[in-house]
């Protein structure tokens, strides 16, 4: 038990023996919010693999550093499978809102309705963790609205900015986010990062995105570059792998097709001793 859990609950009992109701946490405490992310980042029902890879996505200290508090309104963008969904939901639910914004499950295109349609189940399948979730089909410049104008304390999106640039869609995007974003709200960006300097589009078809490109783009749309961070960085991430981003856990692509079972186990341990990928961790602010 931490020492602020200790202290919160001594003082509960006290209030309890003086016949008055116990003081909540407050949301904005930095140690109190940073143990509720790390309570979900560890709950049960998350799967062993999700858990797993706590160690490379470091979800305490990268919402930390996005300024997660417990009473603000948070946007997630694309959040695919729901891992950081899995995070979020409990620690916003009491005081907060969580909104995300997933793919259309009526997209015509094949995967991106199999995706939404995948999350929408997957939130249903536990009411008791994810029922206050609220979504929105965000497919821009299609469906681009996130949300009110000026709604929005917090815009996050964890590695979908590479499928942002194929889709030619990066500047809709960041235009959105501000919009959504009250003024001084933030806009918490985690990405596979490319060499400084290199080719956009023929990276980010490998997954990886240049930093310079995130912060060009980002201040195109009005933002500025509040602090950055090297909590997801891996220097051991060479970059120049055969598939790309997907070479690398929890993918694997290079060994999914060896059929001796000896020599893809061997594959995966060379993957796994690199790691996840290297990325850079962004905050922007919307100007007051």
């Amino acid at each position: 038990m931490t020492e602020s859990r200790f202290i919160w609950l001594a003082t509960a009992m006290a209030a309890l023996l003086l016949g008055c109701a116990p003081t909540q946490p407050d949301p904005r405490d930095r140690e109190a919010v940073r143990d509720a992310i790390a309570q979900a980042a560890e709950g049960e029902y998350r799967s062993d693999a999700n858990r797993a890879r706590n160690q490379y996505r470091n979800p305490v200290e990268t919402l930390d550093f996005f300024g997660l508090d417990q009473d603000m309104t948070v946007v997630e963008l694309w959040p695919g499978g729901g891992w950081y969904t899995e995070i979020l939901a409990p620690v916003m639910a009491d005081n907060g809102k969580l909104i995300a914004a997933n793919f259309d499950p009526d997209s015509d295109v094949d995967y991106q309705a199999r995706i939404g349609k995948a999350y929408l189940e997957r939130l249903a399948t536990e009411p008791g963790i994810f029922g206050k979730v609220e979504t929105v089909p965000f497919d821009p410049p299609r469906k681009a609205r996130l949300g009110e104008p000026n709604s929005a304390d917090l815009v996050v999106s964890f590695r979908s900015l590479h499928g942002w640039v194929n889709a030619g869609v990066a500047d809709d995007v960041f235009r959105s986010a501000m919009e959504v974003l009250r003024p001084g709200g933030h806009f918490g960006i985690v990405q596979h990062r490319a060499p400084s300097g290199a080719d956009t589009e023929e990276w980010a078809r490998q997954g990886y995105v240049p930093e310079d490109y995130v912060v060009r783009i980002a201040r195109n749309a009005g933002f500025h570059l509040a602090e950055s961070s090297e909590i997801n960085a891996n220097p051991r991430d060479t970059r120049d792998h055969e598939y790309g981003v997907w070479t690398l856990p929890p993918s694997f692509r290079a060994c999914r097709d060896i059929r001796d079972e000896a020599e893809k186990q061997s594959c995966m341990d060379h993957y796994r001793a690199i790691g996840e990928s290297d990325r850079m961790t962004l905050l922007f602010v919307k100007p007051e």
